[in-house]
């Protein structure tokens, strides 16, 4: 989740870049300097950017459409916009929340892709949720500055605005797969929630909203082995397979394939045979001197080498006053 400075920090960046002990130089290298991310290799990363663009996705849509109902349900203005989409383990959203919150819990249930006992957190920052049931109880909204755990009344009251939740999640993931969601239980205490664990990699969905002059946060946790059998259900299905082509058009590709390698130049070697000296006996010969190579003398001693690569063998001879070789017999 990205850190968010307080006043006090606010301030005292203010004071600094004031009273000139703000060494501008140096910002100015951190910023042109060329961005290194660390990466952790203990804990490599579960989420590929394509899926966590389709949690966005998703999730995206079911912002509009809570939006819209949630404006409905309380008469009033409300606005739901995604923050940010990203991957952490889920100690550290769990370290992020206080003692007393107001945590969700779904279920997330398809048998013909045996997606079963798969849960996912949603965790409703506390001025919004009093808010919202101050509406719902007809009042103005502003009774949100509360603090205290939330009674039996209050807690019904939630249970039947996260019930509203279900069809919109369903409804938001039908464009990729069915799911069905169902809401297992109301958490105020994130202590008591262990239904993960620390070292898990999740995805968090952050969602602003907006309730007239009213700011606050819904955050989505999904814990990746959760998502496990969508995602396999979802690569399978959008992620097409090799095309095989007609047998008459992949015949005809490779003639034509052929037909313009027929025209590339190869070097052709005749190779009479090699041999190894030293580089005393290389820095000794004279005009006249005898190199004798490790081939006897016969009909079919020549091979031919074609791109360093032997061949052919054939004999050595003349045509029209010029050294020559007639192919004798193929090696490949």
């Amino acid at each position: 989740m990205a850190e968010v400075l307080s006043q006090k920090q606010i301030d005292e960046l203010l004071g600094n870049l004031q009273s000139g002990h703000v060494n501008f130089n140096e910002i100015e290298e951190q910023t042109t300097a060329s961005k290194v991310k660390e990466y952790d290799f203990m804990s490599p990363k579960k989420f590929t950017r394509e899926q966590l663009k389709l949690l966005d996705n998703v999730f995206d849509n079911f912002s509009r459409m809570f939006s819209l109902q949630l404006g409905g349900m309380l008469r009033s203005t409300c606005q739901m916009e995604i923050l940010q989409v990203e991957e952490e383990e889920y100690r550290e959203f769990n370290n992020a929340l206080g003692d007393s919150i107001l945590v969700a819990i779904f279920g997330m249930h398809n048998a013909e892709n045996k997606i079963d006992d798969k849960q996912i957190l949603i965790e409703l920052s506390r001025p919004i949720s009093f808010s919202i049931m101050d509406r719902m109880l007809g009042g103005n909204g502003t009774g949100y500055e509360i603090e205290r755990d939330y009674t039996d009344i209050e807690l019904s009251l939630l249970e039947y605005l996260f019930k509203q939740v279900t069809p919109l999640l369903n409804n938001a993931w039908n464009n990729y797969m069915e799911i069905d969601h169902t809401l297992d239980m109301i958490e105020t205490n994130s202590r008591l929630i262990q239904l993960i664990q620390p070292d898990e990699a999740v995805a968090i969905v952050a969602i602003e909203i907006t309730l007239e002059n009213l700011k606050g946060n819904m955050n989505i946790c999904l814990p990746a082995s959760s998502l496990e059998e969508v995602f396999r259900f979802f690569n399978s299905k959008y992620v097409k397979p090799p095309k095989k082509d007609d047998p008459e058009v992949e015949h005809q590709r490779k003639s034509a394939i052929m037909h313009g390698l027929k025209s590339s130049p190869l070097t052709v070697c005749a190779i009479l045979g090699k041999t190894e000296i030293s580089l005393r006996e290389l820095l000794n010969l004279q005009v006249g001197d005898v190199i004798p190579l490790n081939t006897q003398v016969n009909k079919d001693s020549i091979v031919l080498e074609v791109e360093n690569l032997p061949w052919f063998t054939g004999v050595i001879g003349t045509k029209k006053k010029k050294y020559a070789v007639k192919i004798d017999k193929s090696l490949q």
